[in-house]
C-alpha cells in the first residue's frame, strides 16, 4: 500500500519539519503510482505508399529476386548497362522512360491482357515501346513503377504484381486492352509482367 511505503521514509526525514517531511515523501510515494497508470501510446507501422521503392534497392545480379516493400516480386533476366550516369537509371517518380512490356494473367505464360507492342500497333509508326512518366501514368498500375525502379536502361526481367499494386488497387474488375486476349480482369487479380526498360528520356 501507499501507507506502508510512507513510513520508513518519515522514520528517515531527521531534522526537517513535519510539514515539509510529509509534502516531500507525499510527492515521492505518488509520483511512482501515477507513472504506472499513465497510457502508453501504441506505436504504428508507418504505411509504405504504392509505387514506392526504397534509395538503393534495385537488381543486382541475374535470376536473384527482390522483393519490394509493399510485396513486388522481381527477377532480373539482363541487368543492362553498368555506367552511373543519371540517364542510365534506376529511373526514379517522375523521370520520363520508354518501356516495352507483356502483362499476363494465370502466369507469365498465361493469356495477355496488356502489351506495348499492343498499344504501339495502333499509332502510326507502330512502336513496340511506349513512353510512360514513372508514378504519374493512369494506365499503367503501381506495380509496374516499382519494377523499373529496379532497373537499368537496357535491363529486362518479369515480376509478379500483387492485387493492391494493380489497377485500382486490386478492388474492382478492368477491362484488357481492346485487341487482348482478356476482355475482363477481376478484382484481387495477381499479373505477371514481363519489362524492358528501353531508355531514360527525362531523369
Amino acid at each position: 500500500s501507499i501507507e506502508a511505503s510512507v513510513a520508513p521514509m518519515l522514520h528517515s526525514v531527521g531534522s526537517l519539519d513535519r510539514r515539509t517531511a510529509l509534502r516531500r515523501v507525499a510527492g515521492a510515494a505518488v509520483l511512482p503510482v501515477l507513472g504506472s497508470t499513465m497510457p502508453t501510446e501504441p506505436v504504428l507501422a508507418k504505411e509504405i505508399p504504392p509505387g514506392y521503392v526504397p534509395r538503393g534497392l534495385q537488381a543486382k545480379v541475374v535470376g536473384e529476386k527482390v522483393t519490394t516493400p509493399n510485396g513486388l516480386i522481381y527477377e532480373p533476366l539482363e541487368l543492362g548497362v553498368t555506367t552511373e550516369g543519371n540517364r542510365d537509371g534506376p529511373p526514379t517518380s517522375g523521370a520520363v522512360v520508354e518501356v516495352k512490356f507483356t502483362g499476363h494473367m494465370n502466369g507469365f505464360d498465361g493469356p495477355v491482357f496488356d502489351s506495348s507492342a499492343l498499344r504501339g500497333a495502333r499509332k502510326p509508326a507502330k512502336e513496340d515501346f511506349v513512353e510512360v512518366r514513372l508514378n504519374l501514368e493512369p494506365s499503367l498500375p503501381n506495380g509496374f513503377f516499382e519494377a523499373m525502379k529496379l532497373m537499368k536502361v537496357g535491363g529486362k526481367g518479369r515480376f509478379i504484381q500483387p492485387p493492391p499494386l494493380s489497377y485500382r488497387d486490386g478492388k474492382s474488375k478492368v477491362t484488357g486492352d481492346d485487341d487482348s486476349q482478356v476482355k475482363e480482369i477481376p478484382a484481387n487479380t495477381t499479373l505477371y509482367y514481363e519489362i524492358e526498360l528501353v531508355r531514360i528520356i527525362k531523369p
